[in-house]
């Protein structure tokens, strides 16, 4: 049945593969984490977040990053790590 659900979520939602891959890129990255805790308020969180994993060639949408926020805030669906969340807790 898991399994079942991870088949469908990867079908529906592609862009969670890719918010994932990037956050593991992150956590291991302090230089990111720092360029991404320099933002001030949600909205510059989301943009700096999709820009920096665009300029490693991983893409999503700022409308796909709203919904992993508002997701993981709630509780669910956690595809961003731990440190990202602390500063989403921060922002949102």
């Amino acid at each position: 049945m898991l399994k079942a659900a991870q088949d469908r979520d990867n079908e529906n939602r592609p862009f969670e593969k890719s918010i994932k891959q990037f956050g593991e890129i992150v956590m291991s990255d302090p230089a990111l984490l720092a360029r991404l805790d320099e933002t001030r308020d949600a909205d510059s969180f989301i943009v700096a977040y999709c820009k920096l994993a665009a300029e490693r060639g991983i893409h999503f949408t700022t409308d796909n990053m709203k919904v992993a926020v508002q997701e993981q805030k709630q509780g669910s669906n956690w595809i961003l790590p731990k440190a990202v969340l602390s500063m989403v807790r921060e922002r949102f």
